[in-house]
């Protein structure tokens, strides 16, 4: 007959078990607060614990955050019955308050494209039918905005490297493939892909995804810098903030004391609310860019067009009054955000505040 067990290995077996327990509950109680590790450094240890044991369990998705084998993908939270409606209702409205042509491209997000790769128990939005559907936001479009296609060419290209692993936006790359569908609409002949030079800023970089579950397994991603070898040679940025300017020589802030730690701000349009991009072309069109993070990969294709690029981070704007700081006359205005942006209940609708008058360029 088998020794009874003695009670100390029952105690520490109890231990454990009640360790693991209170760990899942604190865990779950934190992520429910919306406590993250990232901002809260208190709780970082007892999240990526929780993390892993769940992890172990064979659980693949903490939080919003799905891990597939090749990625990590957001799961948006399931928009109101009325976000595409409201979306197209203030571009409308922002359309009809100026006489420039207004183009709209709004962007998948990695998991709108790669869909596919969830897992069946994940509470999926059709990206697809809300930006595209009968009922989504480029059917409910004023005919004074012109909608630019460019999930089909996304679609078409996702067995390359257009979307990072460990964030829901584009690569470069990925931006260049929409920037061929963008541009065509805008006007312009697309750049050819083998005129531009790829640098590779960086080869560690570890998106919004993977920071805020903690998890870095996955692939780290590439940040790519295109330069055109034809393109503009002298360019001019002028951050514009509301205590003054500052202007500097490259879209690529390169030498940023934080571009080592956070390499997605080599864009000053992922760190800087509005900026004035100018250009040698003095007889090509004038642009205002009205974007997301989405937009900044964007602007160094667009450069080899326009005289000059305004462009707002709607995201950064904030409080700002970004209509004074944009005062110039453009030819086109370009409205670039992904679904995430347009989805979210204080997204697009709430950021595309009525402008004053903005005039034709002459």
């Amino acid at each position: 007959m088998a020794e009874p067990q003695k009670p100390r290995k029952r105690i520490a077996s109890a231990v454990i078990l009640f360790s693991l327990t209170a760990l899942v509950i604190l865990g779950s109680f934190a992520g429910a607060a919306g406590v993250h590790a990232a901002g809260n450094p208190l709780w970082q240890p007892v999240l990526q614990a929780h993390d892993r044991f769940l992890l172990a369990l064979g659980q693949n998705r903490i939080g919003d955050v799905c891990i597939t084998k090749e990625r990590l993908l957001q799961i948006l939270p399931q928009p109101a019955q009325d976000a595409a409606s409201k979306a197209a209702q203030a571009i409308n409205t922002f359309a009809a308050q100026t006489d420039v042509p207004v183009y709209l491209l709004a962007v998948p997000t990695s998991a709108g494209i790669y869909s596919d790769t969830l897992p069946e128990s994940a509470p999926l939005v059709n990206e697809h039918t809300f930006l595209q559907g009968a009922e989504g936001l480029a059917n409910l479009l004023s005919d004074q905005v012109h909608w630019i296609e460019a999930e089909s060419w996304l679609a078409s290209e996702k067995d390359q490297y257009i979307y990072y692993r460990t964030d829901p936006c584009w690569t470069s790359f990925g931006a260049y493939c929409a920037y061929r569908s963008a541009i065509r609409k805008l006007g312009f002949t697309a750049v050819g892909y083998d005129r531009f030079s790829v640098t590779h800023f960086s080869s560690d970089y570890y998106g919004r995804l993977a920071d805020e579950i903690c998890y870095y397994e996955t692939q780290p991603d590439l940040v790519d810098l295109y330069t055109c070898s034809d393109g503009p040679q002298e360019i001019t940025v002028t951050v514009r903030r509301p205590d003054g300017r500052e202007q500097f020589d490259s879209y690529y802030r390169t030498d940023a004391a934080d571009a080592a730690k956070h390499p997605e701000n080599v864009y000053f349009a992922a760190s800087e609310p509005v900026l004035r991009i100018e250009t040698a072309y003095q007889n090509s069109k004038d642009l205002l860019l009205l974007c997301d993070d989405f937009g900044a990969a964007m602007i160094p294709f667009l450069l080899q067009h326009y005289h000059i690029v305004d462009t707002v981070n709607l995201e950064l704007a904030g409080d700002i009054d970004w209509r004074s700081m944009t005062n110039g006359t453009y030819s086109q205005i370009l409205i670039l955000c992904g679904a995430d942006t347009v989805i979210a209940e204080d997204g697009l609708a709430t950021m595309l505040a009525v402008p004053e008058q903005i005039t034709q360029e002459s």
